[in-house]
């Protein structure tokens, strides 16, 4: 089935073939399905065009003049760094079978026979380039995870070693209350800061203070000296979820360049906020539960758990969505705030 939300209008083919005849068929055809088409009569100049133009596909016929043929030159783009990723489907004619499982051998990912029926063309063409395209966002994703952890274990020191002052500007002394009901809030704060055990649900509307809230917690615990690590569930990719909170080893996915730190062994030792809890996607929830329960994570590609010591505390401003076992055991400590509440206290200065 192919996807619908991938357009590969103006994607870049080369073809590659000794036959003008077979060339100008496949140029034109594909031309007029809206693909940008590059043209070559030789190994040599098809192997020049493939680095200089980097095309997203290539059309390769196998039986050429001798010297670089099909296989060849084949073998010589998957032995180039700059165009080993680039597929690889082979003409060929139908009684030339030996040459097709060279061709996969040599790393051709699909083959077309000639006289050709440009509908399999077309959809063989298709699919390719979708799971390229699919393989380069993804690489996209993990490029832009890397740099966000790396970001997060900076934040994270800088909070380690900040700590002192995020104590005093975010204890409970830093706090001015202007009600009862905030009074009241702070009281129920100092008794749960070394709680250690109790995992704390806050919830409320968007600028009620719920990240206010778990900051004095964290300040006035005796974690307080480790990172307090803030995460909004609703900004993670459903699809890089997982690697982004429990972290990678190096091939663990297509893009997946060396190993990375998630977040839960960032805040090691620490506080984990997790805010938006309820935007978190549903099959990470039992993963979730795990770690509340055990300590234990397991990063993509890893062969063993690894313990961890964090402290999880939870903002939603909709607590629905959640499986039972999950939301009773966020649930253990619930404090909700209203809009009222936000107007009688101003953030710590």
């Amino acid at each position: 089935m192919h996807n619908a939300n991938i357009d590969l209008t103006g994607a870049k083919l080369l073809i590659v073939d000794d036959q003008p005849a077979n060339l100008d068929v496949l140029y034109k055809s594909l031309r007029t399905a809206g693909y940008q088409v590059l043209a070559a009569t030789d190994g040599a100049s098809a192997l020049q065009a493939a680095l200089q133009e980097q095309p997203d596909l290539i059309l390769l016929d196998i039986m050429m003049p001798p010297g670089i043929d099909g296989l060849e030159v084949c073998r010589r783009l998957k032995a180039d760094p700059n165009t080993q990723n680039i597929p690889v489907i082979f003409l060929t004619a139908a009684e030339e079978t030996p040459g097709v499982i060279r061709g996969f051998e040599a790393g051709g990912v699909d083959y077309v026979t000639k006289p050709f029926q440009f509908a399999e063309v077309l959809m063989r063409i298709r699919t390719h380039l979708e799971h390229t395209f699919l393989t380069r966002a993804l690489a996209e994703k993990n490029r832009e995870l890397e740099a966000e952890i790396a970001h997060r274990t900076v934040l994270g020191n800088r909070l380690t070693l900040m700590s002192e002052q995020e104590k005093e500007r975010w204890g409970l002394e830093g706090f001015v209350g202007e009600s009862r009901t905030i009074q009241e809030i702070l009281e129920k704060i100092s008794l749960i800061q070394n709680a250690d055990k109790l995992s704390v649900l806050i919830t409320g509307e968007s600028g009620t203070g719920k990240e206010m809230i778990a900051r004095a917690i964290h300040a006035g615990s005796s974690r307080s000296q480790e990172p307090f690590v803030v995460i909004n569930c609703a900004t993670i990719p459903a699809q890089l979820a997982e690697s982004m909170l429990f972290g990678h080893l190096k091939g663990a996915f297509t893009g997946a360049e060396r190993d990375q730190m998630g977040y839960f062994e960032m805040a090691d030792g620490g506080t984990l906020f997790l805010d938006e809890i309820g935007s978190m996607p549903p099959d990470l929830q039992p993963k979730l539960l795990r770690v509340l329960e055990d300590g234990l994570i397991r990063p993509l590609g890893a062969p063993q758990d690894k313990a961890v010591d964090v402290r999880i505390l939870t903002a939603t401003n909709a607590p629905e969505g959640f499986r039972d076992d999950l939301y009773y055991r966020l649930a253990r400590f619930t404090e909700r705030l209203s809009d009222s509440r936000r107007r009688t206290a101003r953030c710590p200065r």
